[in-house]
């Protein structure tokens, strides 16, 4: 562990932020969810201490601000050093750290005692990788194409025991409903070339938000989950485990 880990929240001004992905080349509709367009901004904003996992939570009126939130183990003193000593302008335009920033410490390993039960959410990118190409696919497809016709494979059930295995060893997994599904547009970093430049590479990937509840069974191995996150694609805004008081 290195040290506390912190959540941060930050609005983000819906106009500004479409002005820094324009000036970055990245207000395209290959980012659908935004993930690597708030991924750019976070690294310009915050360099190695931006928040790693985060989640963005978008408006349902374009013009009120987007509403970030993320883990760090940076504190906010660091987090304003760094911003205003090596951010861009146009990053610091998307919101006003010094008023916006609101930075909390969560607890630490001694305060997750095993037996411990919680709420939770979490969005996740439930993906597989093939094994002649070695690239990435939705994991229900990969297993629906491995079990074949007959084998009947429910979505939700594939994306709740892939959580459980991501779980194991820091938590048990009590419960959890796939509360909403789709396949979204995500856009990436792709291969490096010859002379050392990487294109942008434009993939389709499943998005789940997975709710339900889960039992501590290791306190320090549980804190680590949460910081470093659920799956992958957690740069890009999945995999943060929000917690809520069980039900």
């Amino acid at each position: 562990m290195n040290g506390p880990l912190y959540m941060i929240q930050l609005p983000l001004g819906p106009a500004a932020f479409v002005r820094f992905l324009a000036a970055q080349g990245l207000n395209t509709n290959s980012d659908e969810d935004l993930g690597y367009g708030t991924h750019a901004w976070l690294r310009a904003t915050f360099g190695e201490t931006a928040p790693k996992p985060f989640r963005l939570f978008l408006s349902e009126r374009g013009h009120a601000p987007a509403k970030l939130l993320g883990y760090t183990r940076a504190g906010r003193e660091s987090l304003l050093e760094y911003a205003h000593s090596f951010a861009e302008p146009a990053a610091l335009a998307v919101c006003d750290l010094e008023e916006q920033l609101a930075v909390a410490a969560l607890p630490g390993a001694d305060d997750w005692r095993p037996g411990r039960q919680l709420g939770f959410e979490v969005l996740v990118s439930p993906v597989a990788r093939r094994s002649r190409d070695g690239r990435e696919r939705d994991l229900f497809l990969h297993r629906a194409d491995t079990a074949g016709p007959a084998g009947g494979l429910d979505r939700e059930q594939v994306y709740v025991d892939w959580l459980a295995e991501r779980l194991e060893g820091a938590a048990h997994l009590d419960r959890a409903n796939l509360e909403e599904f789709q396949l979204v547009r995500h856009l990436r970093q792709g291969e490096r070339s010859a002379g050392g430049s990487r294109a942008r590479a434009r993939l389709v990937r499943p998005r789940a938000l997975l709710r339900g509840q889960l039992t501590v069974t290791d306190g320090s191995a549980f804190a680590e989950l949460l910081a470093r996150g659920v799956g992958r694609h957690r740069a890009f805004g999945y995999g943060m485990l929000l917690l809520r008081p069980p039900l």
